[in-house]
């Protein structure tokens, strides 16, 4: 059985219309729908997701991270990924979802 690491979501806004998401632990079958039931608010024009403390992330976690996307879209936000892991930036690169989500340099 493999150790498995439980999903944190800090939450933070910014005075600029801003959600700031910072992920730790496992994104995974088990914890993607935390991350669907981040309350985003009203009013947001970008949601910022920092993944550098994302140990492990499956396909049920990719799709949560797709459903974030959809949901920001359509309150005509933007979603970015200000940060990611080598390990996740080469699993977002080999599904294509790089071209989904605005990725840091690196």
């Amino acid at each position: 059985m493999l150790d498995r690491t439980p999903l944190q979501i800090e939450i933070a806004s910014s005075d600029g219309g801003t959600v700031q998401l910072a992920l730790r632990g496992d994104l995974d079958f088990g914890t993607a729908g935390e991350l669907s039931a981040v309350p985003l608010g009203e009013g947001f024009e970008r949601v910022d997701v920092d993944l550098s403390e994302v140990g492990f992330v499956d396909s049920s976690g990719l799709a949560a991270l797709v459903r974030l996307h959809q949901r920001a879209a359509a309150e005509d936000a933007v979603l970015r990924v200000v940060a990611v892991t080598p390990y996740l930036r080469s699993m977002l690169r080999m599904t294509a979802l790089d071209r989904l989500f605005s990725l840091p340099p690196g």
